[in-house]
């Protein structure tokens, strides 16, 4: 039996549960989550050095952000291959899921024992997929290490990209926070030419607990709330 654990969801991210209570990191999604693969909205190129053809959906396509280049944007997926870092569960915690990477073993050698956003336990988390290849058309793998992950292994989540190359010319694909969650994924998506901020720094004299956030419904970015976390 896989030990208790958790990874991102789909669309709703699981550490959504745990939220606020720790506080979010921004990771180098630039430079280092992979190798490409092709457009959410066709069939992925694997580990390929570039898009495959498909063509990307929602505000996909001819993207811009404005001539800003996002602190976090995805060439590829390459560091989904990457060794897991190390679990960070560091105290002994009796109603914890796990304390020590080697309680989460059974989830492979991806296993780790982690401390999520939020209150002070430990779970364990594995890596879902190994590239955008592995995940459903219209998913990208979230690589582990990336922004707004808090940890969490590698794992299919939604999104309108994979990589820059599926945005157009020019164009970045980007993990965006989800709303009233402290921070965590919500999925990956091109910034477009409406976009009212481009980083989660655009945000800070816009309200406290604000961050550059993309509306599925609205397609573009712009400031909105993610929650107050204590951290």
């Amino acid at each position: 039996m896989r030990p208790t654990g958790l990874a991102l969801g789909v669309g709703v991210v699981v550490l959504g549960a745990w939220a606020c209570g720790g506080s979010t990191a921004v990771s180098s999604d630039a430079g280092a989550d992979g190798a490409s693969s092709s457009s959410s909205g066709g069939s992925s190129g694997g580990g390929s050095g570039g898009s495959s053809g498909g063509s990307s959906s929602g505000s996909g396509g001819s993207s811009s952000s404005g001539g800003h280049v996002p602190v976090n944007h995805r060439p590829s997926d390459a560091q989904c291959m990457t060794t897991a870092p190390a679990g960070d569960c560091s105290f002994a915690n009796p109603g914890a899921a796990c304390h020590s990477d080697a309680d989460c073993s059974e989830a492979g050698p991806s296993g780790r024992c982690i401390v999520p956003n939020g209150p002070p336990t430990c779970f364990c988390t594995w890596d879902a997929c190994t590239g955008d290849s592995e995940c459903k058309t219209g998913q990208t793998c979230a690589c582990h290490g990336s922004a707004y992950t808090a940890g969490a292994g590698n794992t299919c989540t939604a999104g309108n990209c994979r990589v820059d190359a599926d945005c157009g010319s020019g164009g970045y694909c980007s993990p965006s926070a989800a709303t009233n969650t402290c921070g965590t994924l919500s999925g990956y998506y091109c910034h477009t030419p409406k976009d009212q901020c481009t980083n989660d720094s655009d945000c800070g004299s816009s309200g406290p607990g604000n961050m550059c956030i993309y509306s599925p419904s609205a397609g573009y970015w712009s400031c909105q709330q993610s929650g107050l976390c204590a951290g």
